[in-house]
């Protein structure tokens, strides 16, 4: 992974997804961009005096000149701490560089995609006003529309290492590259990849011959022990996979972000029950 973008708000939270960036950084000597988006709208009040409405505009004007130079102070500092930690940590061929642009923060970062051509995206999965990804946040608009690979990193969560990735499968045909991608982008690390599928359905034939198909793909992988193919049988999918993150400690959970699949029901039925939130799993979304 030469470029990881990392989208940042700022918030208690950013430092901890930057940490997160900088541990795959060093290694894969890879460049770090920070990414910063902040609000660009001047806003007019209504006034019944024409004179109020060039006043209120100007001082909306100052305003925005106020919040760019903060935000640029901002981001120039985090940057600055960065270069620190890798100095001092003797970090090898590691850059950080960042880019600040005002507009809307999802429409901004996947403009920038096209542009830049990350590897990847590690983005907090909650920012200021506490909005997961789950809630229609930033992050899950961004994983939605992004033609990249999207890390998002839960609040709670505190980097110890990547060793387990859980690919959940509903057999898409995009399942062996992504499997093939899994392996490459953590090539890396000592990782094993748990291919597994949540099985809602009393007629199992067809899932049983979709994963006999992948195990047929990656035989050498199984044999070796670096995959390993489960299906599940279950009742109820977010408890299930709360559950099978926990017994397994599963550091990364990975899917295929599409249109109406099962983890758009199980998205839904975390904002309420919250399941995989509260289990504190980073999620890393591959786009359809």
């Amino acid at each position: 992974m030469e470029k990881i973008l990392v989208p940042i708000d700022f918030s208690e939270h950013t430092d901890k997804t930057c940490q997160y960036a900088l541990e795959i950084a060093k290694r894969f000597n890879s460049e770090i961009r920070l990414f910063h988006s902040y609000f660009d709208q001047v806003i007019v009040s209504d006034s019944s005096f024409p004179t109020g409405i060039d006043t209120n505009t100007m001082m909306n004007e100052e305003l925005l000149i106020d919040i760019e130079k903060r935000a640029k102070l901002d981001i120039q500092e985090l940057q600055s701490k960065l270069i620190d930690q890798v100095k001092h940590e003797k970090i090898k061929d590691v850059k950080i560089v960042f880019t600040l642009v005002g507009g809307d923060p999802e429409n901004e970062i996947v403009s920038l995609c096209d542009e830049y051509k990350p590897d990847i995206i590690i983005i907090g999965s909650s920012g200021k006003g506490n909005k997961g990804i789950l809630m229609g946040s930033v992050s899950k608009k961004v994983m939605n529309n992004a033609k990249v690979p999207v890390l998002a990193i839960p609040e709670t969560f505190n980097y110890s290492g990547i060793n387990k990735i859980m690919y959940a499968t509903e057999f898409n045909d995009a399942d062996s590259n992504i499997i093939k991608k899994l392996l490459k982008m953590f090539s890396s690390f000592d990782i094993k990849i748990n291919c597994v599928h949540l099985n809602l359905d009393d007629d199992r034939t067809v899932d049983n011959e979709m994963m006999d198909n992948l195990k047929r793909i990656f035989a050498e992988e199984n044999k070796n022990g670096i995959i390993h193919f489960e299906i599940i049988n279950c009742d109820k999918i977010a408890p299930e996979i709360e559950n099978y993150v926990t017994n397994n400690q599963v550091d990364i959970i990975a899917f295929l972000s599409q249109k109406r699949n099962i983890f758009q029901k199980l998205f839904k039925n975390i904002v309420t029950k919250k399941h995989l939130f509260e289990a504190g799993v980073p999620l890393l979304a591959f786009h359809g």
